[in-house]
């Protein structure tokens, strides 16, 4: 069966889950945490992604990012794989592959970006892991609420009208990051995201995909509302 091909849309963000071969484990220290990051870093640089948010669980791994070209994300993805899985076997001894199969893509409209950054940044609240997201070291929250700072991440621009100055827009994703999610809402995000397809509005899809608007949308309950910025 041939392979599904991707949605990417230079300029357009993208929402990436790669996953531990029968759910095992991809870091056991924050070593091999600070490692991972390092080499997204220096990945999604050479390679033209900008990288928004990430979150860091045990067995997998969930990133926001946008390719600036349409080979940017498949770059940056191969890269980091194979330089982390050969890495890992290294040191821990062992042979064939870590990932399991394909990472997974979600193309995000950008009237849906931070609901989709928040559902990031929640899931080791969400997963039961950590009880807050003020919790979490090792996902991109502390960033973008004034704390723990990865300096490389790039703030994407409907973040950026969060507020006029950087303590605006922490407190205000604080306080949006705390209220949660509907739970349609994140089962939207997790059905778009597990089958490969975007996460759109219809206005988007009627945009981007003239041809067949229909493809780009997963029916469910619901559709998020665009967000209105409250200072």
């Amino acid at each position: 069966m041939a392979r599904q091909a991707r949605t990417v849309i230079p300029g357009q963000a993208m929402h990436i889950l790669v996953r531990g071969n029968n759910c095992e484990t991809l870091f056991f220290s924050d070593a091999e945490r600070r490692i991972y990051l390092d080499w997204l870093r220096e990945a999604a640089k050479q390679f033209g992604c900008s990288v928004h948010a990430f979150a860091l669980m045990p067995n997998h791994v969930h990133l926001l990012l946008t390719p600036l070209n349409e080979d940017s994300l498949s770059k940056t993805m191969q890269s980091l794989g194979r330089r982390y899985a050969q890495y890992f076997n290294q040191t821990h001894h062992r042979s064939g592959t870590i990932w399991e199969g394909r990472y997974r893509s979600s193309l995000i409209d950008p009237d849906y970006f931070l609901r989709c950054q928040r559902y990031i940044e929640l899931n080791p609240v969400r997963v039961g892991f950590e009880s807050s997201a003020n919790d979490s070291t090792w996902t991109s929250f502390g960033s973008h609420i004034g704390g723990k700072s990865e300096s490389w991440l790039i703030d994407h621009p409907t973040f950026w009208r969060l507020g006029n100055t950087p303590f605006e827009r922490q407190m205000i994703w604080a306080r949006f990051v705390k209220e949660g999610a509907p739970h349609w809402e994140d089962q939207q995000i997790t059905a778009a995201l597990i089958r490969s397809k975007p996460w759109v509005s219809e206005q988007f899809a009627k945009r981007f995909f003239k041809d067949n608007p229909e493809e780009a949308l997963i029916r469910t309950r619901g559709r998020p509302k665009k967000l209105v910025y409250i200072q």
